[in-house]
This record gives C-alpha cells, structure tokens and sequence, in this order.
C-alpha cells in the first residue's frame, strides 16, 4: 500500500506540474487532458482501484472496476511502451531509414485480429515494420496484399493518448489495416498540437517515393485520415485544422479545446463514452463538436470508458469504416449510416447521436 501511495503521489506531482507549466485554460474553464486525469484519478483512488504501475498508462487504464473488463490489468502489464518492434538494425540517427519487416517480425506481427476484407483481394494477413523519420520513431501497420505491388491503399495516421505508445493501440490499429488501410503510428506520447501526426504523414507519403521501402508506389497518398485516441483525438483535430491533405477526422474520446475545434473544416466523426471518467464527453468531446464548421457526427457509446476503443475495437471499427469508405474510398451508400434515421442513429449501442453539413 505504501508503495501504491509513493506511484500515486508521483502521479499527481507530474500532471499538476505539467498542467501549469504548459498547458492554456479552455474557453469553458477547463484545463487540459492531463488535469481532468488528475481529478478524476482522485475520485477513482477513493473507490479503492488498484494503480499497477508507474505511468500516466495506469492512471487512463484506472476505471471504476465495476466497467473494467477483467482483461484491462493484463493490457496494463503487457501493453506498456516497448521499443522491441523498433529500427532492429541499430541505425537509429538516420532521417528517412526504412527497412523491409524481417521474416521473424512478420512471424511475431502477422496475426489478423477480425475476418479477411474483401478490398480488391482478400486481405489474410497484416505486416508491420517501424522506421525513423525526422527524429520520430513511426510504425506502419498495413495489409501484406500490399507488398505485392498490385493493390493500392488509402492511409489512417494515427495519435496516441497522454503517456501512451501505439503498442496499447496494436488491435485497434491491426483491424484497421485489416479493413483495408495503411495506418502508420508513432512514439509520441503527448501529441496534442498535431505536429507530430503531421510528421507521420509526410513519413508516409515519403514511403510511396522511397524505392527501398516495402509500400513503394502502394501507398494512396491522396486519400488520408486523421485518427487518435483521448489527446491524440485532439491532435487529430488540430492536424486536420492545420493541413488540408487529412480528409477526414476520427477523434475517439478526444480532450478537444473549443478554440482549436472551431478551426476544424474537415469532414469529423466524434465518438465519446457515457461512462468515461478521463475525458467527459459533455465537457470535452460534445462541445468540440458542436463548434467545427465542416461535416460532423456525435455519438456516444452506452457504458462505454476512456479505453473502450483498445478493449473493444470492433465496436469502433465497423462505424470508422463506413466513415473512411464515405470519404476516403468513394463510397457513397456508406454516407446514410450517419444521417438521421441511419445505421448509428437507430444503434441501441450508442446515444446522443448528432449530424450536421451532411
């Protein structure tokens, strides 16, 4: 218990520090993600949940136990940043470095996590390999037809949440590639100004040029989602605001400042939990969809936590599809699903749902 109590109080020493050292009040009065992780892990402390480890992860993964899956405390334990998928060859000071997955990380990485796509072929199998570019560290996820230089694939880009690596993310971002995507990641784990998802888009574009990379010539480059989780919603929000090649947003449980939302012209879905106690949809989420002025959706999952969408992607993917076929892939049916009296509306999963400029 002692030592429960040193991690908790070294905990909260970092966010407040942090929060008033770098972080601007919101419109609404509110500071930043880092805070409302501070206030609502003080009242989670009280209602006895167990920290289990020593990073701001513990601190997002500490949900009320009631609403966490049983399987929440093993995520924590083994999904912890990691650097092991990371520049294997060593070269880790060069700008553009891209390498081929060795034949042993295919072996480790190569485990779909949903059924085979149909998506100009079956998609059986998903590679990875990671890269350094401009001082940051990106993983790209992606189906292994497209190494055969015969399919072509819109991209995902992808930002993480306060304290967290992409590793915590890799079923979300593996059923995402299943579906048919490139979807390149990073290290960066407070990414909220988007610059850093905005360098793992020009890394990515710079792949489809690199005649060494293993995506040479595969990659469509001009088709391209923003994507990220709790800050890196946030980031996905202000990525797209501030570089028009993003077509669209996914901001999952996004700590979105009213201010940066309202730049926001670029198609955005905003997908939110009733139960979250980090980032609360009405304080957070709700408002930043409100003030965005291009084509936006709200909905919110019933019951659903700050990590739902690492628990439990599938609830996530099968809306984030029909929103990335809509406005990354030309599918035009898939626009219905998130109109009034469409297939998310009508979804007794999910509630408070919203549309506008649709």
């Amino acid at each position: 218990m002692k030592r429960i109590k040193v991690l908790i109080a070294a905990v909260l020493l970092f966010s407040l520090t942090f929060s008033l050292t770098s972080c601007a009040k919101s419109p609404t009065g509110n500071t930043d993600e880092v805070s409302a992780i501070l206030n609502d892990t003080t009242v989670q402390q009280n209602q006895n949940v167990t920290v289990q480890s020593n990073t701001l992860e513990t601190v997002i993964l500490s949900q009320p136990v009631s609403t966490v899956p049983a399987s929440v405390s093993a995520t924590a334990q083994n999904t912890a940043p990691s650097t092991q998928n990371t520049d294997t060859s060593g070269n880790t000071n060069t700008t553009t470095a891209t390498r081929k997955p060795t034949q042993a990380q295919q072996s480790q990485n190569n485990n779909p996590t949903s059924a085979p796509q149909q998506d100009n072929g079956v998609i059986s199998a998903v590679n990875k390999y990671s890269a350094d570019y401009n001082g940051i560290t990106h993983t790209v996820f992606y189906p292994q037809n497209a190494e055969k230089g015969n399919v072509k694939y819109p991209v995902i880009v992808f930002a993480n949440g306060t304290g967290f690596s992409y590793t915590i993310y890799e079923s979300l971002l593996k059923e995402l590639a299943m579906g048919g995507y490139i979807v390149v990641a990073n290290n960066v784990t407070m990414a909220g100004d988007g610059t850093a998802q905005i360098s793992s888009l020009d890394f990515i574009i710079s792949e489809n040029k690199n005649s060494s990379s293993v995506l040479y010539g595969n990659i469509i480059t001009d088709k391209i989602a923003a994507a990220g989780h709790s800050q890196g919603g946030r980031s996905a929000v202000n990525a797209a605001a501030a570089d028009s090649r993003f077509d669209c947003v996914i901001s999952l449980a996004g700590s979105n400042y009213t201010e940066e939302a309202e730049k926001l012209n670029t198609p955005a879905l905003f997908l939110a939990g009733t139960k979250d106690m980090i980032v609360d949809a009405d304080r957070w989420v709700k408002p930043a969809y409100d003030v965005c002025k291009g084509p936006a959706v709200y909905a919110s999952l019933i019951d659903g936590i700050h990590t739902s969408c690492c628990t439990s992607p599938g609830t996530y993917t099968s809306y984030i599809f029909k929103w990335c076929g809509y406005w990354l892939k030309n599918e035009s049916s898939a626009k219905s699903t998130f109109t009034n009296g469409g297939a998310l509306s009508k979804d007794s999963a999910w509630t408070e749902f919203s549309c506008k400029g649709l």
